[in-house]
């Protein structure tokens, strides 16, 4: 689920593989990581956000403790910053930035959080824009990252 969540919040889509030829070598790019059907279908990121392989089709198989190896996939991967960075819908509210900031802020939180920001995160915001340590679309791609890494983005999806 949060595969698919970082997917619909960027536009990205994944390939997955499956090892065994029959009935489907690749599935669709626009299949959803949930709707898998395959249990030998690979993909590294659900390996490593516990996804089990499907061998008794007990609940016991699979993991869901949190383990660092997820927390820093998701805070520093090529993986998920390429979904970020090649999203064109961020690249579109990344255009609208120099006219209305503000506006740029409460789209990005109803897209990730679904929900409208805090006002006190519309200041922390603000404060981190006016530092200048990121510009244009390096402001959009540190906001997304810093809300897909938020625990209530995690916990939501």
């Amino acid at each position: 689920m949060l595969l698919d969540a970082i997917n619909r919040i960027t536009g990205a889509t994944d390939r997955y593989v499956s090892a065994v030829p029959e009935p489907f070598t690749y599935l669709p790019e626009e299949m959803r990581a949930i709707e898998i059907p395959d249990g030998n279908t690979t993909s590294a990121f659900l390996e490593l956000f516990g996804r089990p392989a499907r061998d008794t089709g007990r609940l016991t198989e699979r993991n869901d403790a949190e383990s660092p190896g997820q927390r820093l996939h998701l805070l520093n991967s090529r993986h998920i910053h390429g979904k970020i960075a090649q999203s064109r819908r961020l690249n579109e509210l990344a255009g609208r930035l120099g006219a209305r900031p503000e506006e740029l802020v409460e789209s990005l939180y109803w897209i990730v959080l679904s929900r409208p920001p805090t006002a006190a995160e519309r200041r922390i915001w603000a404060a981190y824009r006016e530092s200048g340590k990121a510009r244009g679309r390096e402001l959009v791609t540190d906001l997304a990252w810093a809300l897909i890494n938020s625990d209530e983005f995690l916990y939501r999806h």
